[in-house]
């Protein structure tokens, strides 16, 4: 037999076949071998001639798979393997894990061929490669039992395998000879170990068909087609339970619990199959209380058994893994329990490397070995994994290998060295020596990149391995990446973990660390009283061990955690008290956060000049050393702040350098969030083209960061900026984007900055009632957690609405509240903003003279701080008012005014 497995080898020149034919029975054939001659008469026997076991009730999930195959098994169709008489034999093999469904899917498929009436037999033989506790059957007696489902005596079917396997061919062939048809016969080999149990079973020619399944690849049966199995979507999972439960279970409706079942089975159906089988067998289980259950076992794998008295051992998951491991060298055996064992859902062949204590090479071709046979998976480029079902067997396994101990902690310490290779690129500016581990700052990133899951299984897993050091340092390791990476839940896994730790091991430096990162954890999950406590639980035990430098990072990160809960004159508290600690630090660098966090502060409170005055010694900070990170952080503030002083072309300028700058350093969320203000600058400067611009690649970043609110934030400007340039329709459907992004049909579930900035698109969108509606929840918000800013800017953007909706009295009562909150926070500009909105409110509502003090006011304001482009739209908007009661003389003079000024702040 040619190892093509499309064609038999020829039988030898010593070998002669002479057939027999009676009527449209074979009766036997002649062999004439070394001058000894044999003749086997045919005897009428009761055949078996369709054999195929029963499918399923019901296959789901595998539609494609069966499609796929049934075009592969009809006679009728055109192969391009097939030559030009359409008489070569066609195999097709399905390879899979055990317990994946290849037997049901090939029955399944097997039954509508038989329903087409394709074949004029359809033979089945279980190869037992894979059954727990059998032997597996040779070729010789796969044979045997094919021959005998034909008809023939057990005297008549020849002894040795040559024979017997041209004898079957033989039969093969007059079977289809003798249909009235013509037909072929379709053989369906299931279980096999291995190619060469398979091969003496092909078909000869005759255009039959032969199905091979095995948990090996089968990929040596040349010429054959291939479908690879994988387990079940999460959906068809659902449903593969369902359908077993009785009809009116009510459990069958309870999707959520089903799918939670389906999740802890790893969607394998085998697996799938025994729960269903255990909540139909207890009426009273539900799904949940299953679940439950199998996540408390010390093995998932051993409580997925069948629970009938009569199971076979085929029902029982660890007795089918078994069999699988039972078919692997020593060498093999060993790397899949310690592979699949290893802390992650992947490990790279490095790291496999430094777990198995072999050569890269080496491990490499033993793990592509277990990916023949379906134990382990070869996830991506380099890095492997295997089921979670696997990986519960390997890791419960009663006899691991004998090294198994030091093999971890072996990974553990390469994890743990090479994550700090990767942090010194990640923390350490231009200019300073970082290791050479990685060549460059991006390959630094592009390991952790490809490691994080495994990098955050293995820190979790540290302190039951008895690894003390990998279980605080490894956490403190990945703080820098997951913060950039805004990977904040993991980071907060890690951190707590790091900390239990480092407080059981009487550590106060490492607690404090971990503090230190639940801290920046927290304030990124937007959870600032949490972040705020974390924080000051840093600070107090930086001060209990004399680190300085801890205590400012603390307390900038307790600063950070006030300002994000609108508390801001405690965060200028924290953020003063980090900055006047720098006198006792010698890294000028580890004084820009707090400088910077100073001016932030003053920005949010409207004290501009202050804050500009602290981002200069924050600037000046950096001029001695290159730190790209830190002086983009620094320019981003200083444009905040220049944005709310009106210094629309300045603010730009610095904006663009802190974009370039973020993106250089490879912190998109922070580009993100610079392009939003970037795009707001833009907008202010009636630039609004290139506000687009911006906001679409903020909108991008966010997206790609995976922060929704930042999204909608994204969207809210860019639907001001096409409304400005007059894509009305376009800017509705941004606000729409807004609205889904946060939620509107369960907008009372939003929290107050969340509907500020729904409300603000409503308002870009011209959609000026449901502005109204939203802003007054938001405002509501604000006011009952005490956010004096935050009802301010609702208040002033309700005040907007309000006249856009014809509710001039309402809109003045607004921005009155409005200038009040901004005037006690000494927020001048925001104030004469407010009172220019009071002025157009009251000339709405038609009470002219007190138009005029309010405009007046606000032109007093903008003068004062040198708003030249607000004090002209003051002036325009006095120029209305005097205008709308008759004063045409001073409307004009005031319209001149305006104009000056515009061309003024122009320049």
């Amino acid at each position: 037999m040619s190892d093509t497995g499309s064609t038999p080898n020829p039988t030898p020149a010593h070998i002669k076949i002479i057939k027999a034919q009676a009527g449209n029975n074979v009766i036997g054939q002649q062999i004439t071998k070394e001058n000894n001659f044999h003749f086997y008469l045919h005897r009428s026997r009761p055949t078996a001639k369709f054999s195929l076991p029963a499918p399923p009730p019901a296959l789901v999930g595998r539609q494609h798979e069966v499609d796929t195959l049934l075009s592969w098994l009809d006679p009728t169709a055109s192969h391009q393997e097939e030559d030009e008489t359409s008489s070569s034999v066609v195999v097709s093999a399905l390879a899979g894990m055990g317990g994946v469904g290849k037997t049901a899917l090939v029955a399944s498929a097997g039954r509508i061929a038989h329903q087409r009436e394709w074949f004029c037999a359809e033979l089945f033989v279980d190869l037992r490669g894979y059954t727990p506790g059998a032997v597996p059957l040779s070729a010789d007696a796969a044979l045997d039992v094919l021959l005998r489902q034909m008809g023939i005596a057990p005297e008549e079917i020849p002894a040795e395998l040559e024979e017997r396997a041209a004898f079957y061919r033989s039969a093969l062939t007059e079977l289809s000879r003798n249909d009235p048809r013509g037909r072929p016969v379709l053989v369906v080999v299931d279980n096999a170990q291995s190619a060469e149990q398979v091969r003496p079973l092909l078909p000869g020619p005759g255009n039959h068909r032969l199905v091979a399944t095995s948990r090996s690849s089968l990929h040596s049966l040349t010429g054959a087609h291939h479908i690879d199995l994988d387990v079940l979507t999460a959906d068809a999972a659902v449903e593969l339970v369902a359908s077993i439960l009785k009809e009116d279970d009510a459990r069958t409706r309870d999707t959520e619990g089903l799918r939670q079942l389906a999740e802890v089975c790893g969607y394998l159906p085998l697996a799938l199959e025994i729960v269903a089988a255990q909540l139909a067998r207890t009426p009273q289980l539900t799904p949940a209380r299953l679940v439950q259950r199998l996540k408390k076992a010390a093995s998932r794998v051993d409580k997925i058994h069948d629970l009938s008295r009569d199971a076979s051992q085929t029902r029982i998951l660890r007795a089918v893994f078994d069999t699988s491991l039972a078919q692997l060298t020593d060498d093999e055996a060993r790397v899949f329990l310690l592979t699949a064992s290893s802390p992650g859902p992947t490990i790279s062949t490095s790291a496999a490397a430094v777990l198995t204590g072999l050569d890269e090479d080496a491990v490499e071709e033993v793990l592509e070995e277990l990916v023949a046979v379906h134990l382990v998976q070869h996830a991506s480029e380099d890095r492997w994994g295997a089921h979670d079902l696997l990986i519960d067997y390997a890791a419960s396994h009663p006899q691991p290998p004998a090294d198994r101990d030091q093999a971890l902690t072996r990974l553990l310490d390469y994890y743990v060295t090479t994550a700090h290779a990767a942090d010194t690129h990640l923390k350490a500016p231009p200019s300073q020596e970082v290791s050479n581990r990685f060549a460059r700052r991006e390959e630094a990133l592009a390991w952790l990149d490809n490691e994080q899951a495994t990098l955050v299984a293995a820190a979790l897993a540290a302190p039951t391995l008895d690894h003390t050091d990998a279980a605080v340092l490894l956490p403190l390791l990945l703080t820098k990446y997951l913060d950039l990476r805004r990977r904040f839940g993991e980071l907060e896994q890690v951190s707590r973990s790091a900390q239990a730790v480092a407080h059981a091991t009487d550590n106060p430096n490492a607690e404090a660390q971990a503090w230190l990162a639940l801290g920046l954890a927290l304030v990124g999950m937007r959870r600032p009283e949490e972040g705020g406590a974390a924080f000051t639980r840093a600070r107090d035990l930086f001060r209990q061990t004399g680190n300085t430098l801890g205590e400012v990072e603390a307390l900038t990160g307790l600063g950070g955690a006030r300002q994000q809960a609108r508390q801001l004159d405690d965060a200028l508290e924290a953020f003063t008290n980090a900055s006047n600690l720098l006198g006792r630090i010698t890294d000028p660098r580890s004084g820009v956060p707090a400088l910077t966090g100073v001016g932030l502060a003053l920005q949010s409170m409207g004290r501009f000049k202050e804050a500009l005055d602290a981002l200069d010694r924050a600037h000046a900070l950096l001029e001695q050393t290159a730190d790209p990170y830190g002086e983009a952080q620094v320019l981003s503030c200083r444009g905040l702040t220049l944005l709310g002083m009106s210094r629309f072309e300045h603010a730009i300028k610095s904006l663009t350098r802190a974009q370039e700058l973020f993106q250089r350093t490879g912190d998109a969320h922070a580009e993100a969030q610079t392009w939003v203000l970037l795009g707001t600058a833009l907008n202010q400067a009636n630039r609004p083209k290139e506000a687009i611009d911006a906001f679409t690649h903020a909108r991008e970043l966010f997206q790609r960061t995976e922060d929704t609110q930042g999204e909608a934030q994204a969207w809210a400007g860019l639907a001001e900026a096409l409304r400005k340039t007059g894509q009305t329709e376009e800017a509705v459907k941004a606000a729409d984007h807004v609205r889904d992004l946060l939620g509107q049909e369960e907008g009372a579930a939003l929290g107050a900055p969340e509907l500020a900035a729904l409300g603000m698109s409503q308002l870009a969108s011209g959609e000026f009632t449901e502005a109204v509606d939203t802003l007054t929840r938001a405002r509501t918000l604000f006011r009952q957690t005490t956010d004096a800013r935050g009802e301010a800017e609702a208040c002033a953007g309700l005040g907007t609405a309000l006249i856009g909706a014809g509710r001039g009295e309402a809109a003045a009562e607004a921005f009155t509240r409005a200038q009040e909150l901004f005037q006690q926070a000494g927020d001048i500009q925001s104030e004469a903003q407010a009172w220019s909105g009071l002025a157009a409110a009251l000339g709405q509502a038609n009470r002219p003279e007190e138009a005029l003090k309010a405009v007046t006011r606000a032109q007093e304001l903008f003068q004062q701080i040198g708003d030249t482009k607000g004090e002209a739209e003051a002036w325009a908007g006095m120029g209305l008012t005097l205008l709308g009661s008759g004063r045409i003389i001073k409307a004009l003079k005031a319209f001149v005014r305006a104009r000056q000024l515009r061309r003024q702040s122009q320049k």
